[in-house]
């Protein structure tokens, strides 16, 4: 039995995997949605649609993504590119685990 509590149904009944897991390309995933030119887009529909000028919530979405990119990257390379990987055996969620 393990000290470590699946986060999805609390079992102890976790098992550890590879640490190659699919998940491994996390980051490059998230960054995709969260680019810098993703969020212009979006902030230049969020502004068409409130009545302001495209090019505001293009500015806007630029600075939010950059901020979001940078955050996401320290948060990944800080907790989740070290974490262990595991797999709960009685949910089958697959998880990370990182240690202090």
């Amino acid at each position: 039995m393990s000290l470590i509590q699946c986060p999805y149904c609390q079992s102890t009944h976790v098992k550890q995997t590879d640490s190659s897991h699919a998940n491994a390309n996390y980051f490059e995933q998230l960054q995709r949605c969260i680019s810098p030119t993703q969020m212009a887009l979006f902030g230049m529909q969020l502004a068409k649609k409130a009545g302001f000028p495209p090019f505001t919530g293009a500015a806007i979405g630029v600075v939010v993504g950059g901020v979001l990119v940078i955050v996401s990257q320290y948060c990944y390379e800080k907790y989740y590119s070290n974490a262990k990987q595991y797999i709960c055996q009685d949910c089958h969620q697959h998880f990370a685990w990182a240690q202090s």
